[in-house]
């Protein structure tokens, strides 16, 4: 009796961690079977030939601004060269909901064709975009749907105080199928504010039963001091591994035993922390990384994140892994023998549980969600030598990326 009929095959692949090459079965959107020779005798609508290169689980993104990519092109029209906050508003009173759907499913599609299958998208929504770069993204989501996952984040940039019509739109928004709420609570106009803001990014989450993924301390500025109540209310309200602090630069300046006290009670509450390594620089001054090391080893789930990309904040990013994973292996850093696999953890395993879901495994019975490299190990990845790929999503091959370089014709060796 044959086999039955195999959606995809992925032959002669190589897994992290295991000697010998292996086939991945796929059926439906589930990986039936995962080993040596699993693929030997089964039909399959698809086949790739590995051809000994890596099969790894897709990566995820914990932290982007789609409505605002690709704007970068526009900051001369705009002026305020000198006042990024400034220069953003007059930027975002330009956006379309056509321009900010265009914009952001070119984002995405680009993520798509580097590997990523889950991606959390913070949306501007204020008085100055209103529920445009809201309503232009989810038509976005929608349109690119069967090539990854996206969640998205309502965010207040302007404030909630400072910005009365914010969070009426943060409710409609929310209603709308917003997945996240965020906030910045550093951008008000005193610490009684900033409290203000806080307690009410919080009362939405609670209201509408969503997580939270708020820049929390974004500055290297040690009177930045927003993390330490996020993590109180978090553990208040019982709400552990549904809140995500982003960017926490300015507990570098922290005091030794003042950044002691608020790791261990980021832990304690269980919020995740997401650096972003372009804060390093960026279009604004030094924002930091934070302090990795010592959230990690209290406990802290630590992600990584693009940020801004080709915006009014960030000039460069090209959405690859690969290249995150590099810039934050130096931005932490770190040595070769732990280092690789850190920060690919941290942009699969710890990023998935930042967002809520637990990364997959190259397993039978796990989603099929698959990147395919023709290299055929991390560090070579994370090199910059990864070559083509390929990206699976729910068992279908969904987007990828080709690699190849030339040289003119060398003379023959030296005998």
């Amino acid at each position: 009796m044959s086999a039955p009929l195999a959606d995809l095959v992925i032959a002669g692949a190589r897994l992290h961690g295991h000697d010998g090459l292996v086939d991945v079965v796929v059926e439906g959107e589930t990986i039936a079977a995962a080993g040596p020779r699993a693929g030997d005798g089964r039909v399959a609508v698809r086949r790739i030939e590995a051809r000994g290169g890596l099969v790894t689980p897709s990566f995820v993104e914990p932290h982007t601004h789609p409505d605002k990519s690709f704007s970068r092109s526009r900051i001369g029209e705009v002026g305020f060269a000198d006042d990024l906050m400034r220069r953003q508003v007059a930027l975002k009173a330009g956006f379309t909901v056509a321009d900010v759907e265009e914009r952001a499913t070119r984002f995405f599609t680009l993520a798509a064709a580097q590997g990523i299958g889950l991606l959390r998208a913070q949306v501007d929504i204020d008085s100055i975009t209103r529920l445009v770069s809201f309503e232009g993204v989810m038509r976005a989501r929608e349109r690119c749907r069967d090539l990854l996952d996206v969640h998205v984040t309502a965010f207040p940039q302007e404030g909630l105080m400072k910005d009365a019509a914010a969070l009426d739109l943060l409710r409609v928004a929310l209603r709308d199928g917003a997945d996240c709420v965020s906030g910045w609570p550093n951008n008000e106009n005193s610490k009684e504010d900033e409290l203000a803001h806080l307690d009410l990014v919080f009362e939405l989450s609670q209201e509408f039963g969503v997580p939270i993924d708020a820049n929390i301390d974004y500055f290297t500025d040690p009177t930045e001091r927003m993390l330490e109540p996020m993590a109180e209310r978090t553990l208040a309200l019982g709400m552990g591994g549904r809140v995500s602090a982003n960017h926490v630069g300015a507990l570098e300046t922290y005091a030794d035993a003042d950044a002691a006290r608020v790791i261990a009670k980021v832990a304690e509450a269980g919020v995740s922390v997401t650096i972003c390594p372009t804060n390093l620089s960026s279009g604004t001054r030094y924002r930091g990384v934070s302090r990795p090391h010592e959230l990690r080893a209290a406990g802290v789930n630590v992600t990584a994140g693009t940020g801004n990309f080709h915006d009014n904040w960030e000039s460069f990013g090209n959405l690859d892994p690969a290249d995150l994973a590099r810039l934050a292996y130096h931005a932490l850093g770190l040595s070769h023998v732990e280092g690789v696999d850190l920060v690919w953890e941290m942009l699969t395993v710890n990023a998935a549980r930042a967002l809520g879901t637990a990364a997959g495994s190259v397993a039978a019975g796990q989603p099929a969600d698959l990147v395919v490299f023709e290299a055929a190990d991390r560090t070579t990845i994370v090199r910059g030598f990864g070559g083509a790929r390929t990206t699976v999503k729910r068992g279908r091959v969904v987007a990828g990326r080709t690699a190849s370089s030339w040289v003119a014709d060398l003379p023959a060796a030296s005998a």
